[in-house]
C-alpha cells in the first residue's frame, strides 16, 4: 500500500538523520519532496463515477487516511524546509511529529 512505503520512506529519513550523516541533505530534499507528493496523491478526493453505495465503500482503516495525512503534511514541509536549511534538529523533530501524526490510532 502507498500509505505504508510513504511512512516507510518518511522513517529511513529520519534514521539518516540521526546518524549525522551530514553529505546526504540533497537526498534527503528529494525523499522529503517524494514523501510529500504521494501523501498529497493520498489525500486528495478519491473519483467515484461508479459504485457509490455502502457495500463498495473504503474501509474504515483507509477512511481514516486523509485525516492523518492532512495533520502529517505541515510537519513533513517543516521537515523539508529544515533539510534545506541543514537544520538537522528542526527537521528530526518535525519528521517526528509527522510521523506520530500518521501513526495515530494504529
Amino acid at each position: 500500500m502507498l500509505y505504508d512505503s510513504t511512512r516507510n520512506l518518511l522513517q529511513s529519513i529520519l534514521r539518516s538523520l540521526e546518524t549525522g550523516d551530514q553529505t546526504r541533505w540533497d537526498d534527503h530534499t528529494e525523499s522529503g519532496n517524494a514523501c510529500l507528493y504521494e501523501m498529497h496523491q493520498m489525500s486528495g478526493p478519491r473519483y467515484k463515477a461508479y459504485r457509490s453505495d455502502s457495500l463498495h465503500t473504503n474501509s474504515g482503516v483507509q477512511s481514516t487516511l486523509p485525516g492523518k495525512l492532512h495533520r502529517a503534511m505541515p510537519h513533513v514541509r517543516t521537515m523539508v524546509i529544515a533539510i534545506r536549511h541543514k537544520d538537522q534538529i528542526r527537521a528530526l523533530e518535525s519528521g517526528k511529529a509527522a510521523l506520530a501524526a500518521m501513526n495515530a490510532g494504529n
